[in-house]
């Protein structure tokens, strides 16, 4: 059973790593502009209904069950940043700067797409 958790939890962390991509690169492929759109608003809602990322919790919940050891604050960004290279990030700083960049990004889209 712990195989099946972390294969499913890597294909979590796979679909979280593109919708990533996709927050970050998806205005650069504007047959994308409607997903893009819609991955913009529902990270916005996530954050703020639930003040963390469901794939984040779903992803580590699976790995918790694999490894109960495992220490997560549910912020995708800043455990990933520590793994990758040992200096830690404020999961505060991270989310409010996330939320800076994803509104921004849907203000940007918007006004360029509706009213220039």
């Amino acid at each position: 059973m712990k195989l099946l958790y972390r294969i499913t939890a890597d294909i979590i962390w796979l679909v979280h790593f593109l919708v990533v991509v996709l927050v970050l690169f998806g205005w650069l492929v504007p047959n994308l502009w409607y997903l893009y759109m819609a991955v913009l608003v529902g990270t916005l809602v996530s954050e703020f209904l639930l003040s963390y990322c469901f794939l984040s919790k779903w992803e580590f919940d699976l790995r918790k069950k694999v490894n109960p050891k495992l220490d997560y604050d549910f912020t995708y960004a800043s455990y990933y940043t520590y793994r990758l290279t040992q200096g830690h990030l404020s999961p505060r700083f991270l989310g409010r700067a996330g939320i800076l960049f994803t509104s921004l990004s849907l203000v940007i889209n918007l006004y360029f797409r509706f009213l220039s």
